[in-house]
């Protein structure tokens, strides 16, 4: 497998004494363990080469107003030489900086500001290795590690997936080169990272001061798609809970090629395992006998199409209308959770039936047994 499997993100958090991001609108209404999980000191959650010679991306949460003064106010070089500064982000939930200066392969950034300056290792980019092959990413934390291996088994016998990008955010159950074990033996995988990304996910809660607080996810899609998989042949946004399905004998990444938007959108629909059996996904083949409930969609794209440039969003490209094609979807399989956004097990007494699209689906790919 040609990977270098943990791949570390050159970040930086600003010291304890120093400055803070601006508290959002109604901080001070959040509870206690809501505001601690607001990233408040993070600047960048990586620096890292672009593609092109001479510029340097930085990503990380919203600059707000006190660290877009700190930066405008600080003397910026790559590798000693002064660089230029422009922001580039599409998201209020995210920032990219676009950092230029004629060095051809810059490996320092320099932060002179008059109270506080630093430097930051610049990490190369990814590109080259998932150039032109059809890749997966995703964001996890603590997931079950037999749960990753048979999303990933799945997916790259189902969708013909050939690399995958696995942020890893903080698990404490084991450490990343244990995701590393279980995707280095995935057979038809061709490459893979996993990223240890060590930052607050942002507060926990519905409402929508809480849900704009949450700047983690954003950012990693910035990264993944910057640093990763923008030269990729295509892109599928699955969660570890999360399994894509289409008509026999197409992928994803086919009918996504297929369409003139090289963009497809995936409904999703709950899926629960039967009474008594392990908390698997391949035992995530019943549905609810009632009405479905309303789910976002997750997508697959063509980064080098028609939407090229365009930020990701966990739910598809902002202003680009659904796009969906008969057949296609995915399953999100209700247990296969820790549980971190909600119990889960208050579903565990709804009314089920069989599905049979799901046992079609996930049994011979996951249990050997002809559905």
């Amino acid at each position: 497998m040609s990977s270098q499997p943990i791949t570390p993100l050159s970040f930086c958090v600003m010291p304890s004494r120093f400055l803070r991001r601006d508290a959002p609108h109604g901080f001070a209404e959040w509870s206690d363990r809501e505001q601690r999980a607001f990233d408040d000191a993070t600047l960048f959650y990586d620096v890292f080469r672009s593609g092109a010679p001479d510029t340097v991306y930085a990503v990380g949460p919203p600059l707000k107003q006190t660290f877009r003064r700190f930066l405008k106010r600080a003397a910026l070089t790559l590798d000693g030489v002064p660089a230029k500064m422009r922001e580039i982000s599409q998201s209020r939930r995210a920032s990219i900086l676009e950092i230029t200066a004629p060095v051809r392969t810059p490996v320092t950034l320099g932060i002179s500001h008059p109270q506080l300056s630093f430097s930051i290792a610049i990490a190369p980019d990814n590109l080259h290795r998932y150039a032109d092959r059809r890749a997966m990413f995703t964001l996890s934390r603590n997931n079950t590690l037999e749960w990753v291996r048979d999303w990933a088994r799945f997916h790259v016998e189902t969708q013909g997936v050939e690399a995958i990008v696995l942020f890893d955010n903080a698990s404490d159950i084991y450490h990343a080169d244990a995701l590393a074990e279980v995707l280095d033996k995935i057979d038809g995988l061709a490459t893979f990272d996993v990223v240890p990304a060590p930052f607050q996910y942002g507060p926990i809660g519905l409402g929508r001061e809480l849900t704009s607080a949450r700047y983690l996810q954003f950012g990693v899609f910035e990264i993944t798609r910057l640093r990763f998989l923008q030269d990729a042949a295509g892109v599928l946004n699955m969660d570890i809970d999360e399994m894509a399905y289409t008509p026999k004998g197409a992928t994803v990444f086919d009918i996504a090629a297929d369409t003139d938007a090289g963009f497809l959108t995936l409904p999703g629909s709950w899926r629960y395992p039967e009474p008594g059996a392990p908390m698997m996904h391949g035992a995530h083949t019943m549905r609810h006998s009632g009405e479905e409930e309303p789910m976002y969609p997750k997508w697959c794209l063509l980064p080098r199409g028609p939407h090229l440039g365009k930020s990701w969003r966990t739910h598809g490209l902002k202003g680009v209308p659904d796009q969906v094609e008969e057949g296609c979807g995915f399953f999100h399989c209700r247990m296969i959770s820790e549980s971190w956004h909600y119990d889960r097990s208050e579903y565990a007494d709804l009314a089920l039936e069989p599905d049979p699209l799901a046992q079609s689906v996930l049994v011979p790919a996951l249990t050997g047994r002809a559905a």
